[in-house]
């Protein structure tokens, strides 16, 4: 395969690198409460010739602010992200971007052949990362709007991880026809953020849901506040190396699997349920709601390891009063904020249906 010569690949320029690290590290030690888990110790797996794909669900954009941070905070080096094109417009801001040195644009096409000519510039791009070393993070799913317009998470595009396969695959042979080469070996790591207030949740479930409006720069700096509780989760790193017998397709299925096993489940998500369920019985009766919330905590409890924020004993009053003291729709239920409490108790659909 062909490979992007090293002079494009993006370079970390000094002082705008150094501004752009510092806002969002304050903003994720400041103005956010993030809870940081690791199934394992990545930096122990991290060498220079073992180079990572981080790769996650997709709830908002405060996830690349997030990852990043959470990577830096724990001494990780600072991937590539790679972000559609339609979120920074303009040559100013596509420039500053740029010179950050943490991301690289992806064309999102229209047509079939654009989709096309996107998709092979993307496996080429991640490919000659790997080549020279560099870690990259990408959302598979491609989308935040999964979730609010099918209830449910989207599969993973398969493209990254056909790159992935390519270079375990001829890595020998890019070696020694490519001087100064070294060999590396590829890990996944899968990745989940859940999240207490979705910054976006009404630009996601609103009357143009099914085409929101982009969030781009200015957003960005925005969701460094009123965040709330934030839960990131790293799961085990999967080595290329081991799974070679298997396509694209059934990659991309695995790591999809890993990333959804690491959902947590916040009392945010539990009252959304309580309350979905009361709706359904045509009430928002506080008492009514505090006894389906209760029942849904109970059909959960088999899954207590991946309660946060609350367990199954709490009381249920408790439960929602926490939940309305960081998410004002949560205050004065309403059957008008439907849309915003079916979005919260999706998130967790997958551990119910």
């Amino acid at each position: 395969m062909d490979i992007v010569k090293k002079r494009v690949i993006i370079k970390r320029r000094g002082s705008v690198f150094f501004f752009a690290r510092s806002i969002s590290n304050w903003g994720f030690k400041r103005l956010t409460k993030v809870h940081v888990e690791f199934e394992e110790n990545l930096a122990s797996v991290k060498t220079p010739n073992n180079i990572f794909l981080y790769t996650g669900l997709h709830k908002s954009l405060w996830e690349t602010t997030g990852i990043l941070s959470a990577l830096h905070h724990n001494k990780l080096p600072i991937p590539l992200v790679g972000m559609g094109d339609n979120l920074i417009k303009g040559k100013l801001f596509v420039n500053l971007a740029k010179r950050t040195g943490t991301l690289f644009l992806v064309k999102r096409g229209k047509t079939r052949r654009e989709l096309v000519e996107s998709a092979q510039m993307l496996k080429k791009y991640i490919f000659s990362l790997i080549v020279y070393g560099k870690d990259t993070l990408l959302f598979p799913e491609g989308t935040r709007k999964n979730i609010p317009t099918t209830g449910q998470y989207g599969k993973f595009f398969p493209t990254a991880f056909d790159a992935l396969l390519e270079y375990e695959k001829s890595k020998k042979e890019i070696v020694e026809s490519n001087h100064g080469l070294s060999e590396n070996s590829t890990f996944i790591v899968p990745f989940n953020i859940d999240y207490s207030r979705v910054r976006e949740a009404y630009e996601l479930t609103g009357y143009n849901a099914n085409a929101p409006r982009t969030l781009r720069v200015w957003d960005s700096l925005k969701m460094l506040k009123n965040i709330k509780d934030v839960y990131i989760s790293f799961g085990k790193t999967i080595k290329v190396s081991d799974h070679l017998e298997k396509n694209r397709k059934e990659l991309a299925v695995l790591v999809r699997e890993k990333c959804l096993d690491l959902v947590k489940i916040l009392p945010v998500n539990i009252v959304s349920l309580g309350i979905l369920d009361s709706i359904s019985e045509k009430s928002t009766d506080n008492e009514i709601i505090i006894k389906n919330i209760k029942k849904r905590i109970f059909e959960l409890k088999h899954l207590k390891d991946k309660f946060r924020g609350f367990s199954a004993s709490d009381d249920p009053n408790l439960i929602l009063s926490k939940v309305a003291e960081q998410n004002s729709d949560f205050k004065d239920i309403a059957t008008s904020k439907y849309a915003i409490y079916k979005l919260y108790a999706d998130y967790i659909n997958h551990y119910i249906s």
